[in-house]
């Protein structure tokens, strides 16, 4: 039996010779399919074109799993399975000794459509994003119980992420035994997460080589970890002998990161407080201009070393990019002003919609609103097990910048 085709417009051939996997509804010219599955892509001589999963009732109704033309071979029942196992191998190579958490499949960027699985130890939490990647995620679970060892896999379909899809959201266990509290290691430090509850599958993996890296990347005593979740960046920079004062609104992260700095025997180096990271920041940065201190004081006053700030997406939609900045450059002009001189800034945002060069000319303008003289020291992204295709720029979400202060006016 053949497979269902879909006929692409000269936009939408255009589209994918330049190598981005989705296709939109205005690049389709037409097509007799209106089931979801696999189906052959033509351009407008009925030449074809690859092959791609389909959903006619989705946003991005074309998915693509296979580039090319009439050679280009209808991939098989289980073509996922090959790829999976080729994405975990990568992880495998790229880990470092005793590491034990990392992202084992990174959707489009390695090759299987809206497919998200991270791994902490022996668990997997897995993150289906369209109806072809719902479909195939029982499966997927079956796959990693019986070729990779894993102990349990849950479906993280909570957040909102699905709703353009038209998918359902929640929780739910597909294989195995996931506990609430799972143990895992990342350059020496211990962490736990719930992966039922915790922040997108229970930690935030695209950090890991950042938080990792970050005492060396901030060398000065005194830091601050600003939106701290859990204490990625906290307990590595306490781990080498910072003193950290962190920041965040969560009462369970703050609580998870309590039990994580207890574990790692680096409680007394790091003072929480649970407060509008927003709100807090601008206090400190008020205070330091003033030159308070004393009971009064806001807590963390005073100047420091080394800032984190990775906070939450401030945008989700384009409309909205205008004041997602101010609000980027509000937080950044603040923690400029705690620097010291000779401090370093590492400033994040995961929000795709901020490219590089926004992100880059938003911090010029809080440097000078700061009347900071600031250098990059390096601009960074995530960790290597969150791949980047060139040609698919949803996967190069996180931009990260290391600033230096260099004097104040």
């Amino acid at each position: 039996m053949s497979a269902p085709v879909v006929l692409l417009s000269r936009s939408g051939v255009l589209r994918l010779r330049d190598g981005h996997p989705w296709i939109f509804p205005d690049h389709i010219e037409s097509t007799d399919c209106t089931e979801a599955g696999l189906v052959q892509l033509q351009g407008p001589a009925g030449r074809v074109r690859g092959w791609a999963v389909f959903n006619p009732r989705s946003r991005i109704p074309l998915r693509l799993v296979v580039r090319g033309g009439a050679a280009a071979t209808e991939p098989g029942e289980r073509w996922w399975q090959d790829r999976l196992d080729a994405a975990i191998a990568a992880r495998a190579a790229e880990l470092a000794p005793g590491e034990t958490a990392c992202r084992w499949v990174h959707a489009e960027a390695d090759g299987l459509p809206g497919l998200v699985v991270d791994r902490y130890a022996d668990i997997a939490v897995l993150q289906a994003g369209c109806e072809w990647a719902d479909r195939l995620a029982p499966a997927v679970a079956e796959h990693l119980l019986a070729a990779h060892g894993m102990r349990g896999v849950l479906a993280r379909h909570d957040g909102g992420f699905r709703r353009p899809e038209g998918l359902p959201e929640g929780v739910a266990l597909l294989a195995g035994d996931v506990p609430h509290a799972v143990a895992w290691t990342s350059g020496g430090v211990q962490r736990s997460i719930d992966p039922w509850t915790g922040q997108k599958t229970g930690a935030y993996l695209d950090q890991r080589e950042n938080q990792r890296l970050s005492p060396e990347l901030l060398p000065g005593q005194r830091c601050l970890d600003a939106f701290c979740n859990d204490g990625g960046f906290a307990l590595h920079l306490a781990r080498a002998g910072r003193d950290v004062v962190a920041l965040d609104g969560s009462e369970a992260a703050l609580a998870q990161l309590s039990a994580n700095a207890e574990a790692n025997g680096v409680s007394a180096r790091i003072e929480a407080f649970k407060v509008n990271v927003f709100d807090h920041l601008h206090q400190l940065a008020v205070q330091a201009s003033a030159g308070k201190a004393g009971s009064d004081a806001v807590p963390g006053e005073g100047l420091f070393d080394g800032i984190v700030l990775d906070p939450p997406a401030l945008v989700r939609r384009k409309a909205d990019l205008n004041q997602a900045l101010r609000g980027y450059k509000e937080l950044n002009l603040r923690a400029l002003s705690l620097l010291r001189v000779g401090g370093r800034l590492l400033t994040c945002s995961c929000s795709f919609h901020v490219g590089p060069e926004e992100f880059l000319h938003m911090l010029r303008g809080a440097a000078a609103d700061a009347g900071r003289d600031v250098r990059i020291v390096s601009v960074r992204g995530g960790a290597p097990c969150h791949p980047r295709r060139l040609a698919f720029p949803e996967s190069s979400y996180l931009k990260v910048v290391l600033l230096q202060v260099t004097g104040a006016w």
